[in-house]
């Protein structure tokens, strides 16, 4: 009876799907931070962020764009400490201060942000490895020597993003997203 029970048991894990680990969002991102993203290769994370980007046109392998989102999951402090930024002005304040902690978002259906304002996400996707560059907003002012190249991989800037400024994100692939609000920040 043991054995048999056992068996069952057995037959049910073995062919039960099998879901990825899951990460949190800001967890994660704070690893790619410090540079320890490997260790969330192949991992399900999921988390909640605003969207200040909005839309952003990606080319895909056929030729086709879709939608891209960037989350920002809100900016970080020398000590570690997360503070969420609702604002327009607090995510420049936090662009100008090089402290945007952000996701990039990758998948065959993601929605197209209002026009509105900042709009605020549940997302999840996969990192498999991949990096997104990101160009800070405008308002953050001209880039400085860490922050004038794309990510290692990635194409060069066209002349006409010369003297932004930017980062490395890390890119979750097969990614969803939900609003959970519509330009109330």
């Amino acid at each position: 009876m043991l054995r048999e029970t056992c068996a069952v048991l057995g037959a049910v894990l073995l062919f039960a799907p099998v879901q990825p680990p899951h990460v949190d969002a800001v967890t994660f991102a704070q690893a790619f931070r410090a540079g320890n993203a490997e260790q969330y290769k192949n991992k399900q994370v999921s988390g909640t962020g605003v969207s200040f980007h909005g839309a952003i046109k990606e080319r895909i392998a056929d030729g086709s764009t879709r939608t891209s989102l960037v989350m920002t999951l809100g900016t970080a402090a020398a000590d570690g400490k997360l503070t969420l930024l609702k604002t327009w002005d607090e995510f420049v304040a936090a662009e100008k201060a090089k402290s945007t902690l952000v996701v990039a978002l990758s998948g065959p259906n993601l929605p197209e942000p209002p026009a509105t304002g900042p709009t605020t996400y549940q997302f999840s996707g996969v990192y498999d490895g991949q990096v997104r560059t990101i160009m800070r907003a405008p308002q953050a002012g001209p880039s400085d020597a860490t922050e004038s190249s794309p990510c290692p991989n990635e194409k060069p800037v066209t002349d006409a993003a010369a003297g932004s400024s930017f980062y490395c994100a890390p890119l979750l692939t097969g990614a969803t997203a939900s609003a959970t609000d519509r330009g109330k920040h």
